[in-house]
Order: structure tokens, then C-alpha cells, then sequence
């Protein structure tokens, strides 16, 4: 099942929202971490293995740059960031059904209006 973190700018009813799909979903305030550090946001999503949904473009930085570990990132990019924009954007991300694809597990996704860009780390092995 997939499993999502939603940093402090998406709405606790977003998690909600994402829970009545079936899915599992916690704000960052739910853990506590509502005034934490972006790099605590991804050790806790890394250690938890979930997926962070932001608005937050700094998470771009931290998926290519800071950690050599797995981490699943999805940055909305819309120009509407209501509730329930957000919230027909994710459902429509997840009827598409790549969440379940596993090459692109523990990718950046960036998400527009019934857009997606896929962004790999790719190693040196």
C-alpha cells in the first residue's frame, strides 16, 4: 500500500482525503515535525518509507543533492493550490496509475494539471 507524507503546505484534508481512497497519509504535523527542517521531513519519509507530496520546489534539490538513500517526492506544481485542487489533481494522478509502477518508485515527480514530469537519480555503479 502506498504510503504518503504530506509537508506542512498541503492540507491535513488532503490526508484525509487520500485516507477515504484507501491509501495511508500523515502531515508532517502529525509527527510533529509541522515547523521542522526540510532534510528531518525526508529522514522521517525515508525511515518510514513514504512519499512526500509538497509544493515546496526546495525538495528537487534535496532528491538529486542530499541523500544517497531511496526517497519518493512529488511536488505539485498548480496554479490553483486549494483543497480541492489539489485533491482532484492527486486523484487523477493516482487513477492513472503509475504510483504502482515500479520504475518510477523513488523518483521526483513533478505534477501539473494532468501532467507529469519524471525526474531519476542515476549512479555511477
Amino acid at each position: 500500500m502506498l504510503k504518503f507524507l504530506l509537508n506542512a503546505n498541503i492540507s491535513y484534508e488532503t490526508a484525509e482525503f487520500l485516507k477515504s481512497k484507501g491509501y495511508e497519509a500523515k502531515t508532517v504535523a502529525q509527527f510533529g515535525l509541522g515547523k521542522a527542517e526540510d532534510v528531518k521531513i525526508v529522514e522521517k519519509a525515508i525511515k518510514e518509507k513514504r512519499i512526500i507530496i509538497t509544493f515546496d520546489l526546495d525538495f528537487g534539490d534535496i532528491f538529486y543533492f542530499s541523500t544517497k538513500e531511496k526517497i519518493w517526492i512529488i511536488v505539485l506544481r498548480l496554479k490553483n493550490q486549494t483543497v480541492e485542487s489539489v485533491n482532484k489533481t492527486l486523484e487523477w494522478l493516482l487513477e492513472t496509475k503509475i504510483l504502482e509502477k515500479k520504475e518510477f518508485q523513488n523518483t521526483l515527480m513533478i505534477v501539473k494539471e494532468k501532467r507529469v514530469k519524471i525526474r531519476k537519480k542515476f549512479s555511477n555503479k
